[in-house]
């Protein structure tokens, strides 16, 4: 009897000692749920209340410029366009915030809408052109793409009406292991650079003030938990890999000097 109960204890000190052991050595994992991926889950009426502010025109932004007139003659129009290789080039918004025309000299562009822009350039036209028109559009609307996406980069949209649902499907969507509910955009409004946070999952979205893309905003999405454990977990050092080995030796240890203790 005294023998058997001896090998009782010397069980239960086994158990308690493996399950400290598996206990301390492994890290705990968060369930991964539907709810990670799925998009629109939430405040889907808020879907029927759109942004729908105008962009910006920023500095570097390249732009197309035509001056027409309404009128019968166009021939009055002619000194203020670009011609040749120039027309196709555009005009590149300068570091000063200005457009350089052709007789009307530098424009200020910067800081405006296009309509803002095309109101200006008629009114500067007035004296010039009888009747004037203004056409503008983005040559190149750009938008960089960064973080947990399968194809980030910059991304280059033919048209003027770019919605964050846009630049994610021009980088194929995000990888499993990008964070949906934390997607920042970086935007510049005149000297000043902002940062917007928004949740892909939830259909505040299209209420967010970034929802329609400016030219040269910086979308970044971050990288999940689960991405981060599994990068530590296979970058492990020699040193921590030692430290393991150091703790299975001093468990092993332990229950020696335990099992000693129990027989004696």
């Amino acid at each position: 009897m005294q023998i058997i109960k001896k090998l009782c204890e010397l069980a239960g000190y086994s158990l308690l000692i493996t399950l400290t052991s598996f206990l301390f050595s492994c890290n705990s994992a968060k369930k991964v749920t539907k709810e990670d991926f799925l998009y629109f889950q939430r405040g889907l009426d808020s879907i029927r209340n759109i942004q729908t502010k105008e962009p910006v025109i920023q500095r570097n932004d390249i732009l197309t410029i035509q001056v027409l007139s309404t009128s019968l003659n166009q021939e009055q129009t002619q000194p203020f366009n670009l011609s040749g290789a120039a027309a196709g080039n555009g005009y590149l918004v300068g570091m000063n915030g200005e457009v350089e025309m052709p007789v009307l000299g530098g424009v200020k562009a910067a800081g405006l809408t296009q309509l803002q822009l095309q109101k200006l350039i008629v009114d500067k036209l007035t004296p010039y052109v009888k009747d004037p028109s203004v056409i503008i559009h983005f040559l190149q609307f750009k938008v960089n793409i960064m973080g947990e996406v399968k194809s980030p980069g910059t991304k280059t949209f033919t048209t003027d009406r770019v919605t964050i649902l846009d630049v994610v499907s021009a980088a194929g969507d995000l990888t499993d292991e990008g964070k949906r509910e934390d997607v920042a955009v970086i935007r510049e409004e005149g000297n000043v650079r902002k940062m917007y946070r928004i949740d892909l999952r939830s259909g505040s979205l299209f209420q967010s003030p970034v929802y329609l893309m400016q030219a040269n905003d910086i979308l970044y999405v971050s990288a999940s938990d689960q991405k981060f454990r599994a990068l530590h977990a296979a970058t492990k050092t020699t040193a921590q890999k030692g430290l393991e080995v150091f703790r299975t030796f001093v468990t092993l240890f332990t229950s020696i000097v335990l099992i000693i203790r129990i027989f004696q």
